[in-house]
């Protein structure tokens, strides 16, 4: 196991760094202490032959630049918060409009534009580096000073694991998400690749983007990957949904592990490279890059995460942190040949 440090820029006066980590069979995983971005994840193919399985940019002003969170952990809440404002404990909280009406992935002060602070670790069979953070009372318009932690860590059997946890001194909503572009085909769209996602439903959205509380069934409809199918195959049925937005953008209600299945799985048969992902959170945005590409399978993004507007949901899954119920989560991606 071998970790390798360079300096990847400097923003804001504050040095950003690239950490490579490297197991025994090859496969390479970088990372920037820039929004925890995972920046390059090379992963031997059927034939031997390095694959770059995310898309990646080529030096820090392009992330900087860049509007569609690339590889970034995102916070303080993953997705939308309608009409930018919430609730809790009888105070109302007014955060920032980002995504139309609505608060997006935690707003301007998100934490995928924040230089962490950073430390690596090492033994013979995994290499870590741990982020962290300080996120004030009311940066955003959010409650409660945060402090977060978000640990990757590379092991001999191909997996990448990344725990979050989050410490607040004040009940606030907390979702935080890794929004890599999953690119496991050598192919230009991702319309072959092969997706399976451990759900029945999704959460029904209006015209914006919003849930409305419904769900809608998964089956005969374009968002069924209860088995594993190639993307292209799907995306040719119509629903209103899926021409809303123009692709995939939706938040799958995943259904509870059973003997260890993962939440999902990707397959390219160009590649021969499978990857499987597992979470302990309730919901998984699945994004194929509509909202920042001309192509409809631009991209393949699966977001774990809290149901997008929960602190306006009572009825999703309770995403509230508090002093004594700290935020704690993991997304765990293991990489083999199909």
């Amino acid at each position: 196991m071998k970790v390798q440090s360079t300096e990847f820029g400097v923003y804001q006066g504050k040095v950003v760094n690239a950490f490579t980590l490297i197991n025994d069979n090859g496969m390479k995983v970088t990372l920037l202490s820039l929004g925890g971005i995972i920046h390059d994840i090379q992963v031997p193919d059927r034939a031997g032959q390095l694959h770059a399985c995310v898309q990646s940019l080529p030096d820090l002003h392009a992330y900087i630049d860049d509007p569609s969170y690339k590889g970034a952990i995102v916070g303080r809440f993953a997705n939308r918060i309608g009409n930018a404002n919430f609730t809790l404990d009888n105070a109302v909280y007014k955060l920032d409009k980002n995504g139309g009406e609505h608060n997006l992935h935690g707003g301007i002060a998100g934490f995928h534009k924040k230089v962490w602070q950073s430390k690596v670790c090492k033994s013979d069979s995994e290499a870590s580096v741990h982020f962290s953070l300080s996120s004030e009372d009311g940066e955003g318009g959010f409650p409660g000073n945060v402090e977060v932690t978000a640990v990757y860590t590379l092991s001999n059997d191909n997996a990448l694991l990344l725990e979050l946890q989050a410490t607040t001194d004040k009940a606030t909503p907390l979702s935080l998400t890794q929004h890599a572009y999953f690119t496991l085909s050598k192919q230009a769209t991702v319309g072959t690749t092969e997706v399976q996602i451990h759900s029945q439903k999704i959460t029904d959205v209006d015209s914006t983007l919003l849930p409305t509380g419904r769900y809608v069934d998964v089956a005969n409809t374009p968002f069924d990957f209860s088995q594993q199918k190639a993307i292209e195959t799907q995306s040719n049925k119509s629903h209103p949904l899926y021409e809303l937005v123009g692709g995939y953008d939706h938040n799958y209600v995943l259904l509870p592990s059973v003997d260890g299945q993962p939440q999902a799985k990707v397959a390219s048969s160009d590649t021969g490279i499978c990857m499987s992902l597992y979470t302990d959170l309730p919901g998984l945005q699945f994004y194929t890059g509509s909202l920042q590409s001309t192509s409809q399978l631009g991209a393949l993004c699966l977001e774990p995460q809290y149901f997008p507007d929960s602190p306006n949901r009572p009825e999703f899954p309770d995403c509230i942190a508090t002093p004594e119920a700290p935020y704690k989560a993991y997304i765990r991606y293991t990489f083999e040949h199909i």
